[in-house]
């Protein structure tokens, strides 16, 4: 008889080759059959013990036979069920793009569906992916409706795979695609000095002149890094990367920063802007720097209540930012190299919107 351990590889080998279990007590006559052909063969009429216990037997083969099932069971990789689960994204394909009207569209995707596909045109060439032999790619269309409602919603991924009936590792995966690609082809389309009569007279009606726009910083919650966690805490008790931008009258962003972490000040990020070194090359003129005022001088007064009145424009924008799309409002739960782009894609979005004027209703409250 061959020795106990040259009997034992033979024995893994042989399972692994032809996959005869699939757990450790599972198909026990295939284990007897390969102890009858590893054992020395017997006279005829020899009695044979076909009720052996793999947990209560005295052979040694036995438990060698037990123990290498069992070591081949904790080794090998677990095998899924099937590829993918299947399902169709009735919802979006039936009842979002043959009966939804523009209101639904703008209280669920916060655009409507002509302005959808016009950015799916756009980001076609970056997103298109082609069909396997395993499953089929996700269209171009849904694939940005999936991005654009993630940014519209407060949903988790898992709520949101429900919706569209695809995988959260689906959902996951397309969402970043989708605001990479949002970044990269639209940023410097959507989010850039366009025309200054316009940003002046956008200005002059909140009566303040000489003036083409105002600056300020958001806080945008987020889940931070395990070994960064003091450096994403800011002044207000949670976790942020601070969002810099510029905007004029009507809203509409033409200047951005993100990716600083909550702790720094807004001078300190204004510091690292392209703005800020347009200013020091002499391009753009920075306003005057104000005074405290002593009370002696009304004109003093009313150019400092002009002055406040004015940088309320830039807040009330991120306020429209936020509420438009939500994601920006909640602890978001995404790699801190991703949440820049999320964050970056949500501002060329809010611009879109802006300026195609769809606006979100009054009763999108409960």
């Amino acid at each position: 008889m061959a020795p106990l351990w040259n009997r034992r590889c033979c024995l893994k080998s042989l399972i692994r080759k032809h996959s005869l279990l699939a757990s450790v007590f599972e198909n026990f006559n295939i284990i007897l059959n390969c102890i009858s052909l590893l054992k020395p063969q017997r006279e005829v009429g020899d009695a044979v013990d076909d009720s052996s216990d793999l947990l209560h037997s005295t052979d040694t083969l036995v438990h060698t036979v037990f123990w290498a099932v069992a070591e081949w069971r904790l080794t090998s990789p677990r095998q899924k069920l099937c590829w993918c689960y299947p399902g169709h994204s009735w919802w979006f394909h039936v009842m979002v793009l043959q009966f939804w009207d523009d209101v639904q569209w703008i209280e669920n995707f916060r655009m409507i569906r002509q302005t959808l596909f016009e950015i799916a045109d756009v980001l076609r060439p970056y997103l298109m992916r082609r069909d396997t032999v395993m499953c089929s790619a996700v269209p171009i269309e849904e694939r940005v409706a999936i991005g654009v409602y993630f940014l519209a919603s407060r949903s988790c991924y898992r709520t949101i795979a429900h919706v569209f009936q695809k995988g959260t590792s689906t959902i996951a995966s397309v969402v970043v695609e989708v605001c990479l690609a949002i970044e990269h082809t639209l940023l410097k389309k959507e989010v850039r000095v366009m025309d200054f009569s316009k940003m002046l007279s956008s200005m002059r009606k909140h009566s303040f002149c000489h003036c083409f726009g105002a600056t300020d910083g958001s806080h945008v919650p987020i889940t931070p890094p395990k070994k960064e966690v003091l450096v994403y805490y800011n002044r207000k008790s949670f976790h942020s990367i601070l969002l810099q931008a510029a905007c004029d009258g009507d809203g509409i962003f033409f200047s951005m920063l993100a990716g600083h972490s909550g702790v720094n000040h807004d001078a300190h990020v204004f510091r690292s802007s392209l703005l800020y070194r347009k200013m020091e090359e002499g391009s753009l003129i920075s306003g005057n720097p104000m005074f405290h005022y002593g009370g002696g001088i009304n004109s003093a007064f009313d150019f400092g209540q002009r002055c406040i009145s004015s940088l309320n424009i830039v807040e009330c924008a991120f306020g429209r930012l936020k509420a438009r799309f939500r994601r920006l409002s909640v602890r978001m739960e995404a790699h801190i190299q991703n949440v820049n782009s999320i964050i970056a894609s949500a501002v060329i979005l809010h611009n879109i919107c802006e300026k195609k004027k769809h606006f979100i209703p009054d009763d999108d409250r409960v």
